[in-house]
């Protein structure tokens, strides 16, 4: 694949950190900005989540979670609270993977409550109650709406299931495997670790994450994930919508010609199996998202 065009193209983006391809397993294209090293930990924002879901697939993989269509309740006991909408105790670890677990959520704002303190919670109510007591826009299971509270959910099932905490997991069964050595992962105030965003990854580091998805799940022969759960992953599970006005997969959002994980900002991982070609994307700009795809899509996908 040529890159001539990508290069001259990243010239006038002053808001990208850095830019990856990797065609048929090796780089192909590497781009830094002068303030930027490969080294330097991205913050990656909502691509988190994609993360998220192979975490889940590998907990899946070992038997540690119980299958996809299990109340999350089962593994996170508040959710039983009678008090609660009696909706709450329907949704399942499916429901959360897509996006659809009927909880309302404002596509218009940046919810600064994702992570960190947040003035909504009152004085006497903890992370977990504000996400639960928020009302409902939908049945669970019906209708996509994009929601980064829920997938802490998930953070909380998966530690209920592994006896370890989201990020500890990630790094012994996806980030090890896989030759990553450098992350940083925040928490919330009773230690869970962020589900919906929070991950700090290295831009090549993202890049072998993208590739374990297009080889399915499996890295230099030995299988992470379950080929079954990566090719659901990457199939439409919902019409998606806002904010990407893509549609989606587990926690990943699907184009005719890719799949990818997308994070505010321009943070981006793209995997486009028939053309074997991963690219992973971290921008400081933020409108830069539009601009990433139109670039990875012309300058790229095109070219290949």
């Amino acid at each position: 694949m040529t890159t001539s065009s990508l290069r001259e193209a990243l010239t006038n983006e002053s808001g990208v950190r850095s830019f990856i391809v990797a065609h048929d397993d090796a780089i192909a294209f590497e781009h830094y900005r002068e303030d930027v090293t490969p080294e330097s930990l991205e913050n990656i924002n909502s691509v988190t989540k994609t993360i998220v879901a192979l975490a889940v697939g590998a907990a899946l993989r070992e038997g540690a979670l119980p299958p996809l269509d299990t109340p999350a309740a089962r593994l996170v006991p508040p959710m039983c609270d009678t008090a609660l909408d009696h909706r709450v105790q329907r949704i399942t670890l499916r429901h959360l993977l897509t996006m659809t677990s009927g909880f309302e959520w404002d596509q218009r704002t940046i919810d600064d409550c994702v992570l960190g303190s947040c003035e909504r919670f009152s004085d006497d109510e903890s992370r977990l109650r504000f996400i639960l007591s928020r009302p409902f826009a939908s049945e669970p299971g019906t209708r996509f709406q994009y929601d980064s509270h829920a997938v802490q959910l998930l953070s909380l099932a998966l530690e209920s299931a592994t006896g370890r905490t989201l990020a500890d997991y990630a790094r012994d069964t996806l980030f090890a495997p896989l030759g990553i050595e450098a992350s940083e992962w925040i928490s919330d105030e009773d230690g869970h670790t962020f589900g919906g965003r929070g991950l700090l990854l290295r831009a090549r580091d993202m890049i072998s994450l993208g590739l374990l998805m297009m080889h399915r799940g499996a890295w230099r022969g030995a299988r992470i994930v379950d080929e079954a759960f990566i090719d659901d992953a990457m199939s439409v599970q919902s019409d998606g919508g806002p904010p990407m006005d893509a549609h989606y997969g587990y926690l990943c959002w699907i184009d005719p010609r890719y799949v990818f994980a997308a994070g505010h900002g321009g943070q981006f991982i793209f995997i486009a199996q028939r053309e074997r070609i991963v690219a992973a994307t971290t921008c400081d700009s933020g409108d830069a998202h539009r601009n990433m795809r139109d670039l990875f899509e012309r300058h790229v996908l095109d070219m290949a």
